[in-house]
């Protein structure tokens, strides 16, 4: 048997150091696979997730692909929609406001007594309404012919078509005239309109 002793501090036997390598290079090799093994695992399990959502994104694309004209045509009609029903409202609007002078001229027509002529009707804006203003003459040029006119002009206020869109009715004039050699009281009537907001 033989025994070698080696008296030399720091120096480690060369067989001593082939195994210590041996030893640490299987740990390294070890470490190595464990780290590779937990890198696969990592990549495997990543994969999967990443497919999903490749797939996950490609479906959105082709849905967003399919969407993208219906959303350029939904925009495109809701900005005509916008338009059409911009005008119905002002149209609506300006319907409502809209003097419906038919029931009026048939009640005007109607309340005219048998002594009294228009010859003139005419419709002025002032301000913020209007103005209607009646000329005309009644016979005979007297009492009972301005009688006949102030009655006239009662009656209108009193009419309810009229009521409805006139604030008041002035006599502005009345005066003596010959009518073709005949005695007339010619006047003007003045019927201030609401205004078209508030008809």
């Amino acid at each position: 048997m033989k025994i070698q002793l080696d008296l030399i501090r720091g120096r480690v036997s060369p067989s001593r150091q082939k195994s210590l390598r041996r030893i640490l290079f299987a740990a390294l090799f070890l470490v190595f696979l464990l780290l590779i093994m937990w890198m696969g695992y990592i990549y495997i399990d990543n994969y999967y997730d990443i497919k999903d959502y490749q797939n996950r994104l490609a479906l959105i694309s082709k849905q967003y692909d399919a969407l993208n004209p219906e959303v350029f045509r939904i925009v495109k009609y809701k900005g005509e929609w916008d338009s059409l029903y911009h005008k119905i409202s002002l149209t609506s609007e300006l319907k409502g406001r809209q003097i419906w002078w038919t029931p009026r001229l048939q009640a005007f027509s109607e309340l005219i007594p048998e002594n009294i002529w228009i010859s003139n009707i005419s419709v002025q804006k002032s301000g913020p309404g209007m103005t209607l203003t009646l000329q005309g003459f009644a016979v005979p040029g007297d009492n009972r012919g301005f009688r006949s006119i102030e009655n006239f002009a009662r009656q209108l206020k009193e009419n309810p078509a009229f009521s409805k869109i006139t604030k008041e009715i002035n006599l502005t004039t009345a005066s003596r005239t010959e009518k073709e050699e005949i005695s007339a009281m010619g006047f003007r009537l003045s019927c201030r309109l609401a205004a078209e907001e508030n008809l």
